[in-house]
């Protein structure tokens, strides 16, 4: 699986409710297909380095005490031709999941150079709207909306109980689940 630019027949801008909603549902079924073609579908909370991997991005760890310096939360970069995301160690594990999940949102949505990751992009309400796309991919990568309603059926309900089983921040789940609150209102 490579990168795959929208184009407007694919994912048509911003306009009408139903628009975005044909922009979510390609997100969604690209998320899928990644985590169906190099995911093990018996993991609830995906190894999203060997996703990575498995499209071929390379994974650098930055940061940390080797290099206080670091200045990002994460970044995708292009070296020789070759897709590169940087990760700061500083970090914490569940946050850096976030940031690798966006940064390969943007490579496999095809969104091409994109600023480094900083706390603002990382939100499905952020002002741009290849920062929300890839957002969106982040989160329904790593929660996807059958794991969710799946937990929930067998009474894991609050937003803790699932962070803790997809391995994510409890903020990504409230982001989560007011997307698939919004996704199900529109229909």
């Amino acid at each position: 699986m490579s990168a795959v630019p929208f184009s407007s027949s694919s994912c048509p801008e911003a306009g009408t409710p139903a628009e975005a909603a044909a922009r979510h549902r390609v997100i969604d079924v690209l998320a899928d297909e990644l985590r169906k073609a190099h995911g093990d579908q018996t993991l609830l909370a995906v190894n999203v380095h060997a996703l990575a991997e498995g499209v071929g991005v390379e994974v650098r760890e930055r940061g940390g005490a080797q290099e206080p310096m670091y200045p990002y939360r994460g970044r995708l970069l292009s070296l020789d031709e070759h897709p590169v995301i940087e990760l700061n160690l500083a970090d914490e594990p569940l946050q850096r999941r976030i940031v690798l999940a966006h940064a390969l949102g943007h490579h496999l949505l095809g969104h091409g150079p994109v600023p480094a990751e900083t706390t603002p992009n990382l939100s499905i309400h952020g002002s741009r709207r290849i920062e929300q796309e890839a957002h969106r991919f982040a989160l329904g990568l790593l929660m996807p909306d059958f794991a969710i309603y799946r937990l929930m059926n067998q009474g894991v309900v609050s937003a803790r109980r699932l962070a803790e089983k997809f391995f994510v921040p409890e903020s990504a789940v409230h982001e989560r689940l007011q997307a698939l609150d919004r996704q199900w209102s529109h229909l």
